[in-house]
């Protein structure tokens, strides 16, 4: 079965809850670091700290108020979305690399098949 846009039943609720989650640019850079590094096992701080160390100088961004948000508000989000595996009282991140490029390549295919639909009049 096919949803109203096109896409099927089953790859909707991923598509729509991905594309929540990642239009956040906190949350995008979650994703980013996840995909960067070798370990599947991250611990918020350290996210934090690659969030902040990469933000321009105008951004002035506070490493604690990073910190607070990733682990109350992003991580989660995340998490719901599927993205991650978040366990909030060790505040260890499970990525999984192959979940992330998996979600990414149904959000490019997605992307493409909406560029090359023609209108329908």
């Amino acid at each position: 079965m096919t949803h109203r846009d096109g896409a099927s039943s089953e790859a909707q609720p991923l598509i729509d809850r991905s594309l929540a989650a990642l239009s956040d640019p906190y949350r995008r850079s979650v994703c980013r670091y996840a995909m960067r590094t070798q370990t599947t096992h991250l611990d918020h701080a350290e996210i934090a700290d690659y969030i902040v160390d990469r933000a321009s100088a105008a951004d002035d961004l506070d490493r604690r108020t990073v910190a607070t948000e990733l682990r109350h508000l992003h991580l989660p989000k995340l998490e719901d979305a599927g993205l991650l595996e978040y366990e909030r009282d060790s505040g260890v991140v499970h990525a999984d690399r192959e979940r992330i490029a998996d979600r990414l390549e149904l959000l490019r295919e997605t992307v493409a098949e909406i560029q090359g639909a023609s209108i329908d009049r």
